[in-house]
């Protein structure tokens, strides 16, 4: 056999070898490796969509407590409070919320009111059913608080109940008060944003319905990157279910079109090398084998210069170098879904920057005020060093716990801006509401009573806190909310000097 013939026949085998080699990790290597890790990534996006519902279910739920559990509801429901609706409900403040509609019920079932919001003001409507036949009255008053999905033609919506008692809590209960909020385009919107899906909602007639359990996310499978799930009302009834599609280029096939052009040209390259056996290898290793024989003879080691030409190597490099650009993808993806800081349960950095973005957006559009509120926990580097970084993270948990429970209204954004540095962004308040709600922060950490023997204003962990108050925003302010941000730090830095364990209010310039 020739050397020509061996070149041939080797070069042929090595084409298949390698041909059916790629093919074979693609199949059962790459593929299976990629589907993972698209497949986890599509199961952190659908946790991160049901954890955004949740979070918006919650924030109805902790808004309609605080008007359940308040006097003046209380006495409209007992006939003494004649100009509720019109003091309370057909308020700017009220009908800037996300509350939709509102409905009212004494403890005998009755039907006091409900309205709709429409433009700037809240429409009577003569009964409950009119908005929704989905909420259950009867199952509504076996608990103290129920919340749900419900369909209001064409939409779906939340919705959350309480029963009405005083403030106090120290009377019966006399009614119940429901809140609903419908979802809105720009909360969807939002939703694909973050997910990069399309969703899109089915709603089932009456006779449709069927009892139906929560699925479980753990549970898919990859397929086409399409997956439906049920939309259960609080009767356990499937009211419709909710689409979420990815985009076909995100779903990884198992032979793709790189590998297939890869293999047909590993297919002929017999032919190729046949052609340039003489140019691509005999040349190369005769010169090869000249620069050994000349090392042997002289020696001395020297580099070998020489360009092989030979291309399989460049291909596979090329090929797995995008490999690795789909994993960072991929990983910078998961990484963009999260909204959470792993330790406080607060949201993060990340999260806080593109909400208050919006938040400030808003209230342009509807000209309300908004206070932003930054804190930071005196002389907590010293606490670290003296009682070790464990007691700090335990410090920094019941700080964040104790701001959740203090700031729990529906138009507040609370997140950890950064290591024991908190902020806190609140719409439609007045100067004295932030007054005093900077006053119950500080009091609430001092009553937490964690020792701080290191501190140099306290023997308990304290907070200094700045705020930007701006009464109203203007068109002349859109471009101005990192310049509040920046206001509302240099009030944080102005308590710090001044002692620590207090506050300084400022006012953002008009101009």
């Amino acid at each position: 056999m020739t050397l020509k013939a061996l070149i041939f026949l080797a070069s042929f085998c090595y084409t298949l070898v390698i041909g059916g080699g790629m093919a074979f990790y693609r199949v059962f290597i790459a593929y299976p490796e990629i589907a993972a890790i698209t497949l986890d990534s599509h199961k952190s996006d659908l946790k991160a969509i049901h954890a955004t519902y949740l979070s918006e279910s919650r924030s109805l739920q902790f808004f309609v407590r605080d008007w359940a559990k308040w006097d003046e509801t209380y006495d409209f429901v007992n006939g003494k409070e004649k100009r509720f609706i019109e003091r309370n409900v057909q308020s700017d403040s009220f009908i800037s919320t996300n509350v939709d509609v509102l409905s009212i019920f004494n403890e005998q079932k009755q039907h006091l009111y409900t309205g709709v919001k429409n433009e700037n003001r809240f429409t009577s409507q003569p009964s409950l059913n009119n908005v929704t036949r989905d909420i259950d009255i009867d199952l509504l008053f076996e608990s103290e608080n129920s919340c749900g999905l419900i369909r209001i033609q064409p939409d779906f919506a939340h919705f959350c109940s309480f029963s009405i008692q005083n403030s106090e809590e120290d009377k019966p209960s006399t009614g119940r008060l429901i809140f609903i909020n419908i979802f809105s385009n720009e909360f969807v919107n939002h939703i694909e944003t973050l997910s990069s899906t399309n969703i899109s909602y089915e709603i089932f007639e009456d006779d449709a319905l069927y009892p139906a359990s929560e699925p479980n996310i753990e549970d898919i499978v990859l397929g086409k990157g399409h997956y439906e799930f049920p939309l259960i009302n609080h009767q356990g009834l499937a009211i419709g279910k909710i689409n979420i599609r990815y985009p076909e280029s995100d779903i990884p096939k198992i032979i793709d079109s790189i590998t297939v052009i890869s293999i047909l040209v590993l297919l002929i390259l017999p032919v190729v090398i046949s052609i340039l056996v003489y140019f691509l290898f005999l040349r190369p290793m005769t010169f090869i084998f000249s620069n050994i024989g000349h090392m042997q003879h002289s020696g001395k080691l020297s580099p070998i210069k020489i360009r092989t030409h030979i291309r399989e190597i460049d291909v596979f490099t090329a090929h797995f170098n995008r490999f690795i650009e789909q994993m960072q993808q991929y990983q910078l993806k998961l990484e963009r879904d999260s909204n959470t800081d792993g330790l406080t349960n607060l949201f993060n950095r990340r999260y806080f920057d593109h909400h208050f973005d919006e938040m400030w957006r808003t209230c342009l559009r509807n000209g309300v005020s908004l206070c932003i509120i930054m804190m930071d926990i005196d002389y907590f580097k010293k606490y670290n060093d003296f009682y070790g970084h464990q007691k700090g993270d335990d410090a920094l948990k019941a700080v964040s716990n104790a701001l959740k429970h203090l700031t729990r209204r529906a138009n507040e954004t609370l997140a950890r801006y950064g290591g024991e540095e908190f902020v806190l962004v609140i719409e439609s308040i007045t100067l004295e509401e932030t007054q005093t709600l900077l006053e119950r922060i500080s009091d609430g950490i001092i009553k937490l009573g964690i020792e701080n023997k290191p501190s140099d204003v306290s023997e308990v962990l304290t907070l200094s806190c700045g705020a930007c108050y701006i009464e109203k925003i203007k068109v002349e302010m859109k471009d101005k909310k990192d310049a509040a941000l920046k206001i509302a730090d240099e009030a944080l830095y102005n308590s710090k000097e001044s002692g620590r364990n207090q506050f300084t209010i400022r006012h953002l310039p008009e101009n």
